[in-house]
């Protein structure tokens, strides 16, 4: 995944790299997913669409802006470029998040980041990288400081200051003793972490539940589209919506599908459930389960 900060510099790779190499590309922008034609014209495609085109390897780079870096997983891609850094450094920490995340597929992952030599940015991002190791570490309490970077970067450039000056003042708060909750020495610290207790019932249950109109809240209305996909349609909703018990097509569709499991939007709410004559003359999920047949 490359990251740029603006859809026009994007635009500027995506042509030069058609140009320059052989690689298969795929766009992801606040204008959607785009994938390239012959003729030299892009053709948009779903959100859904371009995750699935990016893990079944019909693209080898995703270029995208930072629209990519809300609600899309990649746990299937094993390096992060950015090709330009943004001022708030939590956004770069955003970005790799998009990879470095449970299930990511690669025992190792690369981030490579970018500077524009004899600037600001490249001063204050090799400040942080060997002061703290920023990106390898939990920020901690440097937190406060982290978040002001943004302002000060643009006050520097905007207002012409002292380079040095500014450079030198950051390195002096980093260096100094943080106060308050230091979340690097919370991470370390051994926590006896509660093993949560063992789930009530599996989405095989909830798969099985799913079809069985009986035992659903009056008005529910259930139709298979296809293994684990349903038409799902309630009392108060202009149409049916499609819903899946299956966690990994939810994660692959999450644009068009909801996930039919408690705290989704379409699934009943205790009361709900609880109000059918058939749950009330049932004492636990199993008797409702042993209800619906193998």
């Amino acid at each position: 995944m490359v990251f740029t900060q603006y859809t026009d510099t994007m635009d500027f790779l995506r042509e030069y790299l058609l140009g320059e190499t052989n690689f298969r590309l795929l766009c992801f922008s606040g204008r959607g997913g785009e994938v390239p034609m012959g003729s030299g014209s892009w053709m948009h495609v779903s959100r859904d669409n371009a995750r699935r085109l990016f893990k079944e390897g019909q693209a080898q780079i995703m270029l995208c802006t930072d629209a990519a870096a809300e609600g899309l997983n990649f746990q299937f891609c094993g390096a992060v470029v950015n090709y330009d850094m943004p001022w708030n450094p939590m956004r770069v920490e955003q970005r790799i998040g998009r990879i470095d995340r449970l299930g990511q597929e690669y025992p190792e992952i690369q981030i490579v980041n970018l500077h524009y030599e004899d600037t600001v940015e490249a001063d204050i991002y090799r400040v942080l990288r060997t002061r703290i190791h920023l990106f390898e570490k939990f920020v901690g309490g440097l937190q406060p400081i982290l978040s002001q970077l943004s302002s000060r970067i643009k006050g520097i450039v905007l207002q012409h200051g002292s380079r040095a000056a500014a450079v030198g003042q950051l390195d002096d708060e980093v260096r100094a003793p943080q106060t308050g909750l230091d979340l690097d020495e919370a991470a370390d610290s051994d926590i006896d972490w509660a093993a949560p207790p063992p789930a009530p019932y599996t989405m095989d249950d909830l798969d099985r539940i799913v079809l069985s109109t009986a035992i659903l809240p009056p008005g529910i209305e259930t139709k298979a589209l296809g293994h684990r996909e349903y038409a799902y349609s309630a009392p108060g909703m202009p149409e049916s919506v499609r819903a899946t018990t299956d966690a990994e097509f939810y994660a692959e569709n999450s644009e068009s599908v909801e996930l039919w499991s408690p705290g989704s939007p379409v699934f009943p709410v205790v009361s709900d459930v609880a109000s059918t004559d058939e749950f009330r003359s049932t004492s636990s999920l199993s008797d409702v389960l042993n209800q619906t047949g193998p």
